[in-house]
């Protein structure tokens, strides 16, 4: 659980000289998560996710949408300190599990122990993931010239409220090879209690300045999330963002 003072940090921000130092950014962007670190290969024979999902090494990818809102404060010219809260919600959009050597379904369990009594073919999956992030930032900025354009930069870290929703549909085939056997289906829904995390982002890209109080940007964000306890296995929640948004002086 997270502190009450931590919570309320984004109603804190350091004494402004002006109001003219104060901002506020709106964003968005597309997400994706990396299969790379989306895996459960952390979980053995006793914990139930390997168990249901009848697999080695399955590899789940997410896809969605990132919003943005952050406060900020001019430091210098250049850099500038920002709370930010981040609400991302990501649907699956693929399940790779790890089949066995005859391509024919999923073993439940080890086939080199010879002990496999059928096999699992997987029939649907699907699943969602969402964040709601609180951080600190430092934000960098910098204009070329007279000409509107420029670049920016930062970094974040602070806390994630994750949720991991995954439900696996699959089909047990008594006798191996032979799916014209007596089987068996079956759904199963996983799912994990709201976890908070530590988590942290860069982000780096290219804004016009409209005008001297108002600012458009787009670039590139690489968030790493923490992690949820999805029965027993733990994996990591990280994800690249396309973002863009406006940013607005006061």
């Amino acid at each position: 659980m997270i502190p009450c003072p931590i919570l309320c940090l984004p109603l804190v921000l350091p004494a402004a000289d002006s109001i003219e130092d104060l901002y506020a950014r709106f964003g968005a962007g597309f997400s994706t998560s990396s299969p790379a670190d989306f895996t459960l290969t952390g979980a053995n024979e006793s914990v139930l996710i390997r168990q249901i999902l009848q697999t080695f090494e399955p590899s789940l990818e997410f896809d969605g949408w990132n919003f943005q809102f952050a406060l900020g404060e001019k430091l210098t010219e250049n850099i500038a300190f920002e709370w930010e809260v981040q609400s991302l919600q990501l649907d699956l959009d693929s399940f790779t599990p790890t089949t066995n050597d005859n391509g024919g379904g999923l073993f439940p369990f080890d086939p080199n122990d010879g002990s496999v009594p059928g096999f699992f073919r997987l029939d649907g999956a699907s699943g969602e993931f969402k964040a709601l992030a609180l951080t600190a930032n430092l934000h960098f900025d910098y204009q070329f010239g007279e000409s509107g354009f420029g670049v920016y930069g930062g970094v974040g870290a602070g806390f994630s409220r994750n949720t991991l929703d995954l439900t696996v549909s699959e089909t047990f085939f008594e006798t191996e090879g032979s799916p014209a056997g007596d089987s068996i289906d079956a759904t199963v829904p996983l799912a994990t209690d709201d976890t908070w995390d530590f988590c942290w982002h860069w982000r780096a890209g290219v804004e016009y300045e409209i005008n001297r109080k108002s600012t458009l940007y787009v670039g590139w964000r690489a968030a790493d999330y923490g992690s949820a306890d999805l029965q027993g296995s733990g994996p990591a929640l990280t994800a690249d963002t396309i973002e863009f948004g406006f940013k607005q002086s006061f």
